[in-house]
């Protein structure tokens, strides 16, 4: 698997942020269409073995922008987060990394897993 970045409702200046940043680095950058949000991650990262879904009619909204990771190393991760902070990329709450796990998620299943995970966060902060 080439590395890859997949993204979802960023602003065109950030995006094209990441766009410099993954270009240096030999990433891919995939946006996730409005009309895609019910595939799986696999599917959405062209993995193989994965195929297309059919589309689910229950949907929640999605407003929050997202960063999906899919590297094949871990120390990668943080040199990425680190090019974000030093160009200036606000910070991206939701954002998930490729586990063994989440390539069968449906991207809405991961955003709202994360969703519940920062919801859950923040409510400990306070």
């Amino acid at each position: 698997m080439k590395d890859t970045i997949l993204i979802y409702h960023l602003a065109d200046d950030i995006r094209a942020k990441i766009e410099d940043i993954a270009k240096d680095l030999d990433i891919v950058i995939r946006e996730i269409p409005d009309d895609q949000i019910h595939q799986k991650m696999g599917y959405l990262l062209q993995l193989e073995g994965y195929d297309a879904q059919e589309k689910n009619l229950l949907l929640a909204p999605m407003e929050q922008t997202f960063v999906f990771f899919a590297l094949n190393h871990d120390e990668q991760l943080d040199m990425l987060l680190q090019l974000f902070r030093m160009k200036g990329i606000p910070h991206i709450p939701y954002k998930a990394i490729l586990t063994k796990y989440n390539a069968d998620y449906t991207f809405v299943q991961l955003y709202q897993s994360v969703a519940n995970e920062y919801q859950q966060f923040m409510n400990m902060k306070d």
